[in-house]
């Protein structure tokens, strides 16, 4: 297993909602090099203080906390989670706040939690107002964001958004190329299919050089060429440890192909799978980061699974 240890640290009282009663844990996971640990949940208008539970990941030694994003739903949908036709859309879809929004929040009440999007629809968004976002809490959270980038499942979401649904995975590569543009160069300008800009000035970079990691998430077979040509890391979710295994393999071989050094790309697997032996042979396949998914956060008493998480990394 991951190389964790169990240490004593002090309790923040502005904080303290714990898990019995506000009763303090005095021992804390510390996550080693080895693998990191992250907490994804999906916070809503009747979730618990965004601010008081990352506080809380930061304080069991979670190493990254993640946010999910739906902007708005469809009345009649003509598919559900994940694209399937038929399936209604949980009310859950509908409450999420803004991803960007409540990771900023975050980053006011911690001092080392890494702030992610698991997953942002970047084709829901215009890349240059995206950008200055990003990098605005980047900078303020003093080089802590990742981008986990998606391109989303639901036609009229999309649509409602100026997303290109049918070819969003090409309006996502633009995006991601004016956004990294704007990032490192001086004076950039974009001439493009969905795009087209003369030459800018923008601010603030991002604190990470050259910018935040992007994190692509999928599994498709074509998504390891991308994730190669312009992303730091893949993402996949409940993926079983053998697909990821090959998925290792098969980004190896992409990156072999246009010259880039494998050991550059991350995986992180998101997961709602808390089987001590399922996450250590995730760690086995190649795993870096495992992010497990908690669903919609309750307003009370969300500590005790958090905790109970935590039990686990350290087991």
């Amino acid at each position: 297993m991951p190389a964790i240890t169990w240490c004593s640290v002090p309790w923040n009282d502005q904080y303290s909602i714990g898990v019995s009663g506000g009763e303090r844990n005095e021992f804390q996971p510390q996550i080693g090099d080895e693998m990191k640990f992250g907490i994804h949940s999906a916070f809503h208008t009747g979730s618990v203080d965004l601010a008081k539970f990352a506080a809380r990941c930061e304080q069991l030694g979670f190493e990254s906390l993640w946010l999910p994003e739906h902007t708005v739903i469809p009345v009649n949908p003509s598919v559900g989670p994940g694209g399937v036709a038929g399936e209604s859309i949980p009310d859950s879809y509908l409450l999420m706040t803004d991803p960007l929004i409540g990771l900023t929040i975050a980053a006011a009440a911690t001092k080392t939690l890494r702030l992610g999007t698991g997953v942002l629809l970047v084709p829901e968004h215009h890349p240059v107002d995206l950008a200055k976002r990003i990098s605005s809490l980047d900078f303020y959270s003093g080089g802590r964001f990742i981008l986990g980038v998606g391109t989303g499942w639901q036609p009229e979401e999309s649509a409602a958004l100026g997303g290109d649904f049918a070819h969003r995975w090409t309006q996502t590569s633009e995006s991601l190329e004016i956004m990294k543009k704007l990032w490192t160069e001086n004076e950039p300008e974009h001439h493009g299919h969905y795009h087209s800009f003369p030459k800018l000035r923008f601010h603030p970079r991002p604190v990470q050089k050259p910018h935040p990691p992007v994190l692509l998430g999928g599994s498709a077979k074509r998504l390891f060429d991308r994730v190669a040509a312009m992303a730091d890391g893949w993402a996949p979710w409940e993926i079983v440890p053998d697909k990821l295994a090959a998925g290792r393999r098969l980004l190896n071989d992409a990156c072999e192909r246009i010259g880039r050094a494998a050991d550059t790309v991350s995986i992180t697997v998101f997961t709602n799978n808390r089987d001590p032996g399922v996450i250590n042979a995730y760690s086995a396949a190649g795993a870096d980061r495992v992010v497990i998914t908690m669903g919609s956060m309750p307003r009370h008493n969300p500590f005790a699974r958090l905790e109970q998480i935590a039990k686990l990394a350290a087991s």
